[in-house]
């Protein structure tokens, strides 16, 4: 029979030092101040400890001392109260404990205590266990022949000048160690053994939306109906993940399956390195970025400690109706999601690894639609004091063009404290590109400059040779809290081709078709993003960037500026500013250089923006206001929304608006409701105008396959975790939102950070009262892209309460050992013999005991009465007999 509780020990536990307060507490000050002889020494007449934490330091001053000549009871009661009263003793045995280090949790562990040359018990460590703690350790008396780190010792054989503090009542097992004697590591640093691969557990994340809209243009009636389903899925082998990202898309054109990217990974810890193979993209980081077909090798940063680490962009708009939103990357939909009417933003893309610039497209419920692009470009980059990075690309092109077989290195090595040294080496057929820079870091700010120098073979012309400079720049401005965040300024010669263009320009000009590219024929590009921090009047930004070519296109020009500013009554205003100048070729196509010949279309976009978002009450079903302005060339655009919550409805949130537009002298009704599940979340849109009703629908969840069944959730990232506690339906992951432990015993932790100790905890509110945990927390530290299952042991059965009494009808001492028929500890006596256990047997016997002698020990046989095995708690009385 198993049976332990560490909930009800510490009731007991509580119960008994309560009563010891009031039996003792107008003798305690007394004692304290005038029996100073008594309390230091130890005779056959009473004995004086302290109270509270088992601790091997002396007592402090303001700690309440007893005096065993104050118990009051017969004899054997007496022994028990000593026994427990006394600071440092806890019975010899194995106990599982939270070993914190420094007060910083460490992990949970099974730690003997042990009997000490006939001092007190005190836990018992093996140097193997303390070295993983990051504890320097000696090893007295051990030589190099014969040492063992597997030899259990108290913790000053191992650490002098070292402290433990153990409470017995939680488990808790802390250990105080100088900081001279912990082996310094950075911050965040994770030993490798420690890390783990998890388990082969299949997932997947899917995001559904529905768009329909309805509208009349020139008397004909005209339906839009469009389905999209995003699925990223994944399952691991050992450390091997592989992983997927496809979409199917249907309309009135058809149903499309879509394959984004299919590929397996693994990270190799001795490079402090990842592996992949498959469909992968090149970072872009020195070179242009790339989709191919082969094997990437690169440095992973995660690895690093967090505080020796040294990128998909937000996306931002504003929509004129309840809009449909599609983020296309080289002509491929990446993402497509439903707004709402005014300014909408996008910050959750999988990441894109500097793969080109975004196209978002912005459709309309009447049908209309407006598109921009969003620059994406890498920042400067410095790297520690010797620290190298390498990224390594073997494969073939694919989706660009005529595809062709490359690789390409870069790498980076930190020279010293403020140089790095950058250097790149891109091959393929006709195609060659080498690259060397250096990234500069001083006081004046962070400085990078970059040479790249390409020699290309293009259809019915010679070899072209050509260089590409680039420098970069950023800071922080502290006194005036300005942030240059990035100013840029790139230029190449009229020879210079990226293997991008090269692959694209071959097969358009073998095809008798024109070619277009924002890169081809660019002469300059200069980029600005700029804020300023206004501290109580507010923040301003700036961004910017300006193209120049060589072929008679004119520049391309986009400026954006932003002011903020939160009030102190709760509302906050924004005004932006927008103005983008772009062209596209218009021309007839040029054999010779393969793009349009001197024919553009000139496009100029001015957009202004003010926005107030006004709190009514964070109590009320109306919480919040929201005003938009918008004026897009020349057209004007006035929105009002109001939104709230459901109260009765957990979660469920709405959101109600008119929108006005000045051109067209037309209103817009619009409605939204969305619900947060425990395993998804929904939303529901719905609109209407003169011409045109729209309505949408959008679901997003996870699930994730695995031994014991399939367990849904609201999202998963890339690492994440699957808690199994079996009989424990009910209780909450306390770092999870409102995460529950579903009736099969299982939840997912819809994220873990990799490398790192992650601590998952149980909160058992909620449970069943037929059921404990053993151990509420567990510290877990997961390679990237595993999936951890984190077993939670619960203790199932019956909860009884004994009331027991000896042969001569007196209650069985306050404070006695009680052991189960394993001789096991599990708890100790309450006021009144009053016995509490959990167990699944109907029936068993129980050792109480409290002291060493024979004569003080009694056993209670019990059997539960099957009227009460439905109660929560079962009450009983039984008699403690000798044997």
């Amino acid at each position: 029979m198993k049976i332990l509780s560490i909930v009800p020990r510490f009731t007991v536990y509580v119960g008994i030092t309560l009563g010891l307060f009031n039996v003792l507490f107008s003798y305690a000050e007394n004692i304290s101040a005038n029996s100073t002889e008594s309390a230091g020494q130890t005779d056959n007449i009473g004995q004086t400890y302290r109270t509270g934490l088992t601790d091997n330091t002396v007592a402090t001053d303001d700690e309440y001392i007893f005096d065993s000549r104050f118990f009051r009871g017969d004899e054997s009661n007496k022994n028990a109260l000593l026994q427990l009263s006394k600071g440092g003793n806890v019975l010899a045995g194995t106990y599982s404990v939270d070993l914190y280090v420094n007060n910083t949790f460490f992990e949970n562990i099974s730690i003997p205590f042990v009997d000490s040359a006939g001092q007190r018990v005190q836990p018992c460590f093996t140097a193997e266990q303390l070295m993983r703690a990051n504890i320097l350790v000696k090893m007295p008396n051990i030589t190099a022949t014969d040492s063992t780190p597997q030899q259990c010792e108290v913790l000053s054989y191992f650490v002098e000048q070292s402290t433990y503090r153990f409470d017995f009542t939680r488990l808790r097992l802390d250990l105080s160690i100088p900081n001279s004697l912990m082996k310094q590591v950075p911050r965040g640093y994770v030993a490798t053994a420690d890390l783990s691969s998890g388990s082969s557990i299949a997932f997947v994340n899917y995001l559904a939306n529905y768009y329909y809209s309805e509208y009349k243009n020139a008397g004909t009636k005209t339906r839009q109906d469009s389905g999209y389903l995003s699925l990223n899925t994944g399952i691991n082998f050992g450390q091997w993940q592989f992983r997927q990202q496809s979409s199917i898309s249907s309309s009135d054109q058809g149903t499309d399956w879509n394959v984004i990217r299919s590929y397996v990974k693994r990270p190799i810890t001795s490079l402090q390195s990842e592996l992949a193979l498959g469909q992968l993209y090149s970072t872009g980081r020195f070179f242009s970025g790339l989709g191919f077909n082969g094997i990437n090798l690169r440095t992973d940063d995660r690895m690093l400690p967090e505080s020796m680490r040294g990128y998909a962009p937000v996306i931002q708009g504003v929509a004129q109706t309840t809009a449909r939103v599609s983020v296309m990357q080289n002509g491929r939909e990446i993402y497509q999601t439903t707004v709402a009417a005014g300014p909408f933003k996008i910050s959750d893309l999988y990441a894109t690894n500097y793969n080109g610039d975004l196209d978002v497209v912005v459709t309309e419920a009447d049908g209309s639609s407006s598109s921009f692009r969003v620059p994406f470009s890498a920042v400067p980059e410095s790297v520690r004091q010797g620290t190298f990075k390498y990224n390594l690309d073997i494969g073939r092109t694919r989706d660009i063009g005529e595809d062709t077989n490359f690789a390409n290195i870069t790498t980076q090595y930190g020279l010293n404290n403020a140089i790095t040294l950058n250097n790149g080496l891109r091959v393929s057929d006709g195609y060659i590109a080498t690259m060397f820079g250096s990234a500069y870091t001083s006081f004046l700010g962070a400085f990078s400059a970059d040479a790249t120098y390409s020699r290309s073979k293009l259809p019915h012309r010679d070899y072209v040779n050509g260089w590409m400079f680039g420098v970069n720049y950023s800071k922080t401005f502290q006194a005036t809290n300005t942030t240059l965040a990035l100013a840029g300024y790139r230029y190449s010669t009229e020879g210079y081709y990226d293997l991008s263009n090269v692959i694209s320009l071959r097969q358009s000009m073998r095809n008798g078709e024109t070619y277009q590219s924002n890169t081809l024929h660019e002469y300059a590009r200069t980029t600005l993003v700029l804020n300023q921090d206004l501290g109580r009047l507010g923040a301003l930004y700036v961004s910017g960037s300006t193209s120049s070519y060589r072929d008679d296109k004119p520049d391309d020009n986009q400026l954006q500026l932003g002011y903020s500013k939160a009030f102190t009554n709760g509302v906050s205003m924004n005004v932006s500013l927008s103005k983008q100048k772009r062209s596209e070729s218009i021309g007839d196509f040029n054999a010779d250089s393969g793009f349009g010949r001197n024919g553009f279309k000139r496009g100029n976009d001015t957009s202004v923006g003010v926005s107030f978002n006004i709190p009514l009450s964070r109590q009320s079903v109306m919480r919040s206001v929201q005003l938009n302005y918008n004026n897009s060339n020349h057209q004007n655009t006035y929105q009002a929304s109001l939104m709230g919550s459901i109260n009765q409805v957990k979660d469920m949130n709405y959101t109600v608006g008119l929108s006005y537009d000045d051109q067209y002298n037309a209103k817009v009704w619009s409605a939204g409701l969305s619900k947060r599940f425990n395993n998804t979340s929904a939303s529901f849109n719905a609109s209407k105008g003169e011409n045109y009703w729209q309505t949408s629908a959008n679901v997003q969840g996870a699930a994730a396959i695995h031994s014991g069944g399939i367990t849904l959730g609201p999202y998963l990232s890339d690492t994440f975790g699957l808690v199994e506690a079996k009989g424990a339906q009910g209780a909450r992951l306390l770092n999870g939102y409102d995460t529950k432990i579903n009736r099969q015993g299982y939840a997912l932790v819809s994220a873990l950070t990799p490398y790192r100790y992650n601590t998952v905890a149980l909160d058992p509110e909620g449970m069943s009262t037929n059921a404990e945990l053993e151990v509420g927390t567990a510290n877990v530290a997961p390679y990237a892209g595993a999936a951890i299952k984190i077993i939670f042991k619960t203790i199932q059965g019956f909860a009884v309460l004994i009331q027991s009494k000896l042969h001569d009808g007196s209650n069985v001492p306050l404070g006695a050992d009680v052991l189960n028929e394993d001789a096991a500890v599990i708890g100790m006596v309450g006021q009144g013999g009053q016995v509490y256990l959990r167990t699944q047997n109907k029936s068993g016997k129980l050792k109480i005991k409290w002291s060493d002698q024979q004569r003080d020990t009694c056993f209670i046989r019990y059997t539960l009465p099957e009227a009460q095995l439905s109660q929560a708690l079962i009450k009983i009385s039984q008699p403690c007999i000798a044997e």
